[in-house]
């Protein structure tokens, strides 16, 4: 086999699973926003015919011999970065899918459907031991399919791997001691601070429907195309790709924080998402590398960009005009209370510095669960009792506590890293901005998002899934994945807000 026939054999596959990305994510999208009840029955049945069209893809007699080709052949020998990046987009995906058995995919399917619902129905009933059954079959699903892929290796490095590629839990587990030791300290020196926040005036009812409006006026503002995507709204916010520019966000509207930050989190997926080249797009290379590089850009522009002060400087007139709320409460006063710290139980509406500890807690608890150490009915006791040694605080029902989030429900297991990984990057990543562009906070403050956007577009989102987060890290701050920019940051942003003493820095494990 010539390299060019391999190459162009490698495209025409990495194409079609293109397509098949796309409709999964409009039945994904329609899952959440429109999809009949008695529907669902036959969409079950279409999303494991998708499933198996994609395991065919790659078991078919061409997608093997191509695979042993490039893993015989050094990506080096091809000449173009978007090439090279096909290939080793198909050979990722082909480890991901050539060995599983359709009927385990269907499988698999099948209990993501049946996870959702019974979620949905243990949530409610802040019953547990209504999603425990499911849940069981699902991790053991997961560890089965992840044997599958590559049995040579332990199950929750596998399924590690295939959110964030390129990444070792080795690397993870550095960069997360080192948060772990550094924010609960940061948490101990706030909580000694004689600064007192009024945060209450945030939890006042909004006018879902207006409180919908400012969010879409914030959105498209900071560069968020309806052209390119759209809005639902959901219980637990997501953002849906199913194309080079069709990125939808989803919103929460019940309360202020969630509505705006969350609003603000998923619109950074999307522009992410919808900002690749035409190159990338015509390599079908769109999208974004996915895992923590990806929501690196959703907390970037929730929190580093949405939470400043220069953001509010422009925003919040506006928002003065619309909310009641706001009347009486000056510019100084609305900043610190969207930056209060409290340590909470949720992890979609926790503050900055303590979000990244929720994260950590679910990976920790899934390698635990995975590898033995932890069975399933002290499950909910193990996240209790985490929450109350990194947090300090205990739940009180299974709603509070490990049933607040969908992911295991749909069979994501080894993702929630990617979360933490994302303020971890975030943090590198505003070290450069600044480095190239110092006033882009001016520029944020006057309403003009240009200088910010073209960076990050030039930089980071033009480039699609061309290369790993490892890769595009060390692009941009020239060296691997480090959580001292991360943690740095948040005493030069926190220190002053509580008026910690400036020797706290010597906290910061540095």
């Amino acid at each position: 086999m010539l390299l060019t026939e391999a190459l162009d054999g490698v495209k025409r596959i990495h194409t079609e699973l293109a397509y098949l990305r796309g409709i999964s994510g409009l039945f994904f999208w329609d899952q959440w926003n429109g999809l009949p009840a008695e529907g669902r029955p036959f969409r079950q049945k279409l999303e494991g015919y998708l499933a198996e069209k994609r395991i065919a893809l790659f078991n078919s007699a061409e997608a093997k011999a191509l695979a042993g080709y490039w893993q015989a052949a050094p990506l080096a020998e091809i000449e173009g970065e978007v090439d090279r990046a096909i290939v080793r987009s198909f050979l990722f995906e082909y480890r991901q899918t050539v060995n599983i058995p359709v009927e385990k995919s269907r499988q698999m399917v099948a209990l993501a459907n049946q996870g959702r619902e019974a979620w949905i129905k243990a949530r409610a009933e802040q019953s547990y031991e209504l999603f425990k059954p499911v849940l069981q079959e699902i991790f053991k699903l997961r560890v089965e399919l992840a044997g599958y892929i590559n049995p040579d290796r332990p199950a929750f490095e596998v399924m590690v791997g295939a959110s964030d590629e390129g990444i070792s839990l080795p690397d993870i587990n550095r960069a997360f001691d080192r948060i772990k030791a550094v924010i609960p300290a940061l948490v101990r020196q706030i909580r000694q601070s004689p600064v007192e926040i009024d945060d209450a005036f945030l939890a006042d009812p909004f006018d879902p429907r207006e409180l919908l409006d400012f969010v879409k006026l914030l959105v498209e503002k900071m560069g968020y195309d309806k052209n390119k995507g759209g809005y639902g709204e959901v219980i637990h916010p997501f953002t849906n790709i199913s194309g080079p520019k069709d990125a939808r966000i989803t919103v929460n509207c019940g309360t202020y924080r969630l509505g705006v930050f969350g609003a603000l989190h998923e619109a950074g997926h999307a522009l992410y998402a919808c900002r690749g080249n035409p190159e990338i797009d015509a390599a079908d290379l769109w999208g974004g590398a996915m895992g923590g590089f990806h929501e690196a850009q959703s907390r970037f522009y929730e929190n580093i960009i949405g939470k400043s002060r220069a953001f509010w400087e422009f925003f919040y007139p506006e928002a003065q005009k619309r909310f009641t709320a706001f009347a009486d409460i000056s510019l100084d006063d609305y900043y610190r209370a969207i930056n209060s710290v409290r340590p909470s139980l949720n992890r979609i509406t926790a503050d900055e510095v303590t979000y990244s500890l929720h994260p950590i807690i679910r990976f920790e608890l899934e390698q635990d669960v995975i590898e033995g150490r932890i069975d399933f009915d002290e499950l909910p006791r193990a996240w209790n009792d985490r929450y109350e040694a990194y947090l300090g605080l205990r739940p009180t029902n299974d709603a509070e506590g490990l049933l607040q989030d969908i992911h295991w429900s749909a069979g994501a297991l080894g993702y929630f890293q990617s979360y933490t990984l994302g303020n971890i990057y975030g943090g590198q990543i505003r070290n450069a901005l600044l480095d190239a562009v110092p006033n882009v906070t001016d520029a944020i403050a006057a309403g003009n998002f240009a200088p910010l956007n073209d960076w990050l577009t030039e930089n980071i989102h033009q480039y699609g899934n061309c290369y790993t987060a490892p890769e595009m890290i060390r692009r941009i701050s020239g060296g691997p994945l480090d959580a001292g920019p991360f943690v740095d940051y948040l005493y030069r942003k926190y220190g002053p807000i509580y008026q910690l003493a400036p020797e706290a820095a010597g906290m910061r494990g540095e």
